[in-house]
């Protein structure tokens, strides 16, 4: 007992002691007599000079605590004038009787004011690198050196704290100010709430007003952190934004991270928000973000995203994602769903206005799936299903390489009536419909596309005409576009074709290589024209090619050849032996005979060729052969006036035998008669030229009276001779 004693009156003396040595360092030093001292020291350690404005203030019961007031640290040379760090207040203290058992207790720690300023040059230095320099250690630490005891902290607040990041290399420029934070009591493996709120500026066009709420655990001997429900609000400010800015609330159950087995979790995540801006409906677009769970780990280069749900003004998308080599190599693959909508009712809750459509019934079904595949330098949908009301289209579409824009698609496409989405027509077209300009050739866009792919298409109707088996592959790159091989099935026969579009210089040229055989004419002229004058079935090859700043430009300058053949068909609307026959009758003053039949010019085959310069096909040779009649001629057609005018002679082989009038018109066979067909393409008019005619029938008896001159005279010629 007497030693304990002893022992006790010796550890009373020594803390007495102490405490007596420190009640004389606060009593009779004062910190501020050092200034110069810690100026100096600060200076030959970091090269930077230290200035302490303010007071230094010492206290020692119950906390032994060191106070500050303004103190700056200037920047690196070649940085300015401003300093590197700066603060207003600054406060540290440590508890002493704990200090004296060995153990840390670190009061409140206040910063205020602190200013810090981050810059990168014009060169890519910044000034902080020489901060961070550290020599190398000259001798080993002992090998029973036991590290220090994790420390707590009463609490630790933040207040009226900024920090400037300028890029002046990338001319960027981003301040996070009126920075503060406040936790409760930091104790390693406990809990403890935090609570912080700043403004972050990205200049000159986003401000972001940040608060955040959560209850953390850090484990500093094991390197493993948790928030517990993390609340952050955040309101959107800045150019394009509304003037009291766009919430933003961020919530999540926890998020954890294992930085030693670099393991991080994210659960419940939820982002809610109602966003606002130009060209958005005045209530904003509603927009709700949830993922179920988000795991990461580092190590493995591993990522998993389940639950993924977003909901964008009632439009409902869902999926997930999983990553691996995410460090080096970052390849993330997952499913995508949207749930099926209808497009009519969607659009508008996103601002947009859909067009008024031929059918009003369209754009009401829109449902898609697909697999995503995103890399660093690519992104791709595979396994596509998209349906836009009775379409579906299947395939895959991408972006092989983000820097070169290249896109890449293979989409299979049950049917498609294009026609539907069109403009209503117009009952009567307008002056301003009539005066319509004509569509400018996106030359600048086309030299920027690349682009790769091929387009299936079972059934589809575009302006009009009806194609099955549709094959269109595409091919563009350096502002050289190239459609082929295009290929379809249509009105019993199939076409094929290889356009071409070389947007390489200001004025585009486009070229065409089209074939059709086979093809039924009836429904195509119906479909295309809107006439029913021509029937007939036929081939046709159009090799052609025009220049132009727009499509009028490329009409006007289509130069090429173009050839035809038509069998078995049929001129609509005209009776050319009717009108032969009438014209017939004027001429002999008789009366004009009545129409028997339809009025309708058959044909067993039309044939011809022709050149084309600046829009105009000249044909010298069109050949049509009828049952009575053979019609041979030339002339012209204007594709840009939609005009034709053709000078025909219509050679008669015989009277049909069905003909009313059969007897008196005997006298036309063998007879030559001029036909003009002049008009539009799609109401062509058909009339025999009565002046030619008149012409040619004087000629011929002129022509008879001469032949009987010349025997009269050449008889009388031999009489003279034989006497």
């Amino acid at each position: 007992m007497r030693a304990l004693k002893i022992a006790g009156i010796v550890v009373g003396s020594i803390v007495a002691l102490i405490v007596v040595v420190l009640l004389a360092v606060v009593l009779f030093v004062d910190p501020n007599d050092y200034r110069d001292d810690i100026e100096r020291i600060v200076e030959s350690k970091t090269g930077r000079q230290l200035t302490l404005s303010g007071d230094l203030h010492l206290s020692i019961f119950p906390w032994l605590a060191l106070k500050a007031g303004p103190a700056s640290l200037g920047d690196a040379p070649g940085f300015g004038d401003e300093p590197f760090v700066s603060i207003q207040e600054a406060r540290v203290g440590v508890r002493l009787l704990p200090l004296i058992q060995g153990k840390i207790e670190v009061g409140d720690v206040r910063l205020a004011g602190a200013r810090i300023r981050l810059i990168t040059d014009e060169q890519g230095r910044n000034n902080w690198a020489d901060l961070g320099e550290q020599k190398a250690e000259t001798t080993p630490p002992p090998a029973d050196d036991k590290s220090m005891e994790v420390p707590t902290i009463a609490g630790l607040e933040i207040e009226d704290a900024a920090v400037t990041m300028e890029n002046r290399q990338e001319k960027t420029r981003r301040v996070v100010r009126d920075f503060n934070l406040k936790t409760g009591r930091l104790a390693s493996g406990e809990p403890f709430d935090l609570t912080t709120d700043f403004v972050l500026d990205q200049e000159p066009s986003l401000s972001a007003k940040v608060k955040l709420a959560t209850t953390v655990t850090a484990d500093l001997e094991a390197n493993a952190h948790r928030l517990a429900k993390p609340q952050i609000d955040v309101t959107i400010t800045g150019q394009g934004y509304p003037q009291e800015g766009i919430p933003v609330k961020i919530t999540a159950n926890a998020l954890s991270a294992d930085v030693a087995k670099e393991l991080y979790r994210l659960e419940a995540l939820t982002v809610n928000t109602t966003w606002k801006g130009e060209g958005l409906p005045s209530a904003g677009v509603p927009v709700i973000l949830q993922a179920k769970d988000f795991n990461a780990n580092l190590a493995a280069q591993t990522l998993e995203l389940t639950g993924l749900d977003l909901d964008l003004a009632g439009g409902h998308l869902t999926g997930s994602l999983t990553g691996k080599e995410i460090l080096d190599a970052p390849a993330l693959t997952g499913p995508l769903k949207l749930d099926q909508l209808s497009l009519r009712t969607w659009a508008p809750r996103l601002g947009v206005s859909l067009p008024a459509t031929t059918d009003p019934k369209v754009f009401e079904k829109l449902s898609f799936s697909g697999a995503v595949s995103l890399t660093k330098s690519s992104a791709e949908v595979g396994d596509i299903v998209l349906q836009l009301d009775d379409t579906i289209a299947k395939g895959m579409l991408g972006v092989a390489d983000f820097d070169a824009k290249a896109l890449r698609f293979d989409l299979n496409v049950d049917r498609i009536d294009a026609d539907r989405y069109l403009p209503p027509p117009v009952e009567q077209p307008t002056k301003a419909a009539a005066d319509e300009p004509p569509t400018p050739i996106p030359v600048e866009m086309l030299r920027t596309l690349n682009a790769r792919g091929q387009l299936q298409v079972g059934e589809a109707i575009f302006a009009g005409i009806k194609f099955t088996k549709l094959k269109l592959g595409v091919n563009a790159r350096d502002g050289k576009v190239r459609f082929n091989p295009s290929q379809a099935s249509m009105y019993g026969g199939n076409y094929s074709g290889d356009i071409g579009i070389d947007a390489t210089s200001d004025v585009a040229r486009i070229t065409l290589d089209e074939h059709i055989s086979g093809v039924d004419f009836a429904p195509l002229f119906k479909d295309f024209f809107e006439t029913d004058r021509v029937s007939g079935k036929g081939t046709a090859n159009i090799k052609l090619a025009g220049s132009g700043k727009n499509t009028d430009d490329v009409m006007k300058t289509l130069g090429g050849t173009v050839d035809f053949k038509v069998a078995d068909g049929a001129l609509e609307g005209t009776d050319l032996w009717y009108e032969i026959r009438r014209a017939r009758a004027v001429l002999k003053q008789q009366a004009v005979p009545e129409r028997s039949g339809p009025a309708r010019t058959p044909f067993t085959a039309l044939t011809g060729s022709g050149v084309m310069k600046n829009g105009v096909l000249s044909n010298n040779d069109l050949n049509v052969a009828m049952q009575y009649l053979k019609v041979t001629g030339q002339g012209t057609v204007d594709i840009p006036a939609s005009t034709l005018d053709y000078k025909l002679i219509a050679a008669v082989l015989k009277i049909p035998r069905e003909s009313a009038d059969a007897a008196q018109v005997q006298d036309l066979v063998d007879a030559e008669i001029p036909v003009k067909i002049t008009g539009s393409l799609s109401d062509p008019k058909v009339r025999p030229d009565l002046e030619g005619y008149l012409k040619n029938e004087l000629k011929q008896r002129v022509d008879k009276e001469r032949d009987k001159v010349e025997e009269k005279l050449k008889d009388k010629l031999k009489d003279l001779f034989k006497r």
